[in-house]
């Protein structure tokens, strides 16, 4: 029979099946847009994002042999899936570890609306720069170079650029009759940022007022609004305040503000002693707890943290605040508005609405602690908020305030005092050995001690001698921080000692009694670690405001 007439006989069809092809062809494009958004969001998470990029990239390669060899599409498909499914759990559950997953919401929204938009591609900024977003969620196009608008967005790239990649909490820029001043912090230390030409710094304020929805032609009272800024993939929220001045304009910029003070107890930095000691405390729930820091040293994060360890459904919980940072669920938060008397007037008021737990943010006015005092004896808890730089100074500051140390430590269960300390980077620190006579003067043997590590004080370099910037803190030295504390329980042999006039030293005398550790012991603790160095534990135990960071670049 001739070949025409065989092959014109034979059935013929598709040899592959249309249905297999679609499915496997749309588990790989997830796949390749999960692992894009995960090289991506493993900067922000600070994970190894190279050696998770092999290991995704084997996985996949491995998982696509395995779908090649395997016979059976079923069986095969059912081992690509588990290899896809196991990739995205894997990182998902090495991200909660490192950083948590709460901020994935946000980004799912952000991917909700992009779709709603119909996919259509948002104005882009220019590498490196940050890419602004306003009151409503609409991108800010950079402007073509002769645009009148851009002399301003060059001058708030200037402004926000550093301070963001180097994840500032805050910015300021004050205005001068010659030019604006940038100051930004990082980690409580401040850093001086870009000088702004004054035409420019006025052009760069009226275009943040407008991207955070304020009234552009009030210039002189204090205004406040929100936005958005981008970089490197990453989404910040901005609150923008402006206040007119006779130089003119300035404006101070909160970075992600709520995000600071979303800590639980557990991450505080508290030692496992500390922390079972306070959660006994909280459990108690009656009576006065004394909680302290200075300025810039996380006392409201460790307020709203304790406050968080209350079961707000169950119990009646009321704030006093000067300013709310974050909102706290289930908590009702009173602002305390302006003017002598008016700190009294608002203790009185929710005293007498007998909540469970009354929490103030700040105690300033000598008749709210006897209030206080009064309120905390009838068996119900109160958080009073002091500036203060040890338990023994918040102690004495509140019998003071009280005056009178009966009422004062009647119903006085615990007093705490905290600090933040930077801790170094891991990347880049030193390490040395310390000398024999330091470590004496510090109560730290010798003999117990190894190696120490400091900030490294000359730039990194690479195996041609050129200077390098450390990719993990941007040549800051430090990276995040940690709380150290001191907790001082007020038994009833502290409260003799203190009714028969006893000194500071029997009452310290106690405490080391109580087998609690002074803030400088803890931090020393971290200092032995590697998290901290020297300098930084004398910095942060100085007396006053947190001190400008030194050796390191703009």
């Amino acid at each position: 029979m001739p070949v025409c007439e065989i092959l014109a006989a034979a059935d013929y069809g598709w040899y592959v099946n249309p249905v297999k092809v679609l499915s496997l062809l749309v588990v790989i494009m997830l796949w390749a847009r999960l692992l894009t958004w995960a090289d991506k969001d493993a900067i922000a998470a600070k994970l190894p994002r190279l050696t998770l990029g092999a290991a995704w990239l084997g996985g996949f390669i491995l998982a696509f042999l395995l779908f090649i060899f395997i016979p059976g599409f079923a069986v095969a498909f059912s081992v690509f899936l588990f290899f896809f499914a196991a990739e995205g759990a894997a990182y998902l559950l090495l991200r909660n570890q490192k950083i948590g997953l709460k901020d994935l919401n946000g980004q799912f929204r952000d991917w909700l609306d992009s779709l709603r938009k119909g996919g259509k591609k948002e104005a882009e900024a220019a590498e490196g720069d940050v890419q602004l977003i306003n009151k409503k969620g609409a991108v800010f196009a950079p402007p073509d170079s002769d645009s009148p608008d851009g002399v301003a967005y060059v001058a708030v790239q200037s402004i926000l650029t550093a301070p963001i990649r180097r994840s500032a909490e805050r910015v300021e820029m004050r205005s001068t009759d010659a030019a604006a001043t940038v100051k930004y912090w990082v980690d409580g230390v401040v850093l001086d940022g870009e000088s702004i030409p004054k035409e420019e710094a006025a052009a760069a304020v009226t275009l943040l007022k407008q991207l955070a929805g304020m009234d552009l032609n009030d210039r002189r009272k204090p205004q406040s609004g929100a936005m958005k800024a981008a970089i490197d993939g990453q989404k910040r929220q901005l609150k923008v305040s402006t206040a007119g001045t006779t130089a003119g304009e300035s404006v101070t910029i909160e970075i992600d503000q709520t995000k600071r003070y979303e800590l639980t107890i557990d991450q505080l930095g508290f030692s496992e002693e500390q922390l079972t000691l306070v959660e006994e405390k909280i459990a108690d729930g009656q009576g006065i707890v004394l909680l302290a820091a200075p300025k810039g040293h996380g006392l409201t994060s460790m307020m709203y943290a304790i406050l968080r360890r209350h079961d707000a459904f169950l119990s009646h919980i009321q704030t006093i605040e000067h300013d709310a940072r974050a909102d706290l669920e289930g908590v009702t938060q009173n602002r305390l508005p302006g003017g002598a008397g008016e700190e009294t007037k608002l203790v009185s008021w929710l005293a007498g609405q007998q909540p469970d737990v009354l929490m103030i943010d700040r105690l300033e006015d000598p008749r709210s602690a006897v209030e206080l005092a009064n309120f905390g004896a009838s068996g119900r808890r109160v958080y009073v908020g002091l500036r203060a730089g040890s338990a023994f100074e918040a102690l004495q500051l509140w019998r003071q305030m009280i005056g009178n140390d009966n009422l004062a430590i009647s119903s006085l269960k615990l007093v705490v005092a905290g600090r933040l300390m930077r801790k170094l980077c891991a990347a880049c620190k030193m390490d040395y050995n310390p000398d024999p006579e330091t470590l004496k003067k510090l109560n730290m043997p010798p003999e117990r001690v190894g190696k120490l590590f400091t900030a490294r004080t000359q730039p990194l370099k690479d195996n041609r001698g050129r200077d390098l910037v450390c990719e993990f803190c941007l040549d800051l030295r430090f990276k995040g921080r940690v709380g150290i504390f001191e907790l001082f329980g007020i038994d009833d042999e502290v409260k003799q000692v203190i009714l028969s006039g006893g000194s500071v030293n029997q009452l310290k005398m106690l405490f080391k009694k109580q087998r609690q550790k002074y803030l400088q012991e803890q931090a020393l603790i971290h200092a032995v670690s590697g998290d901290t160095s020297l300098q930084e534990v004398a910095r942060v135990l100085r007396a006053g405001e947190p001190a400008p960071a030194t050796g390191g670049r703009k």
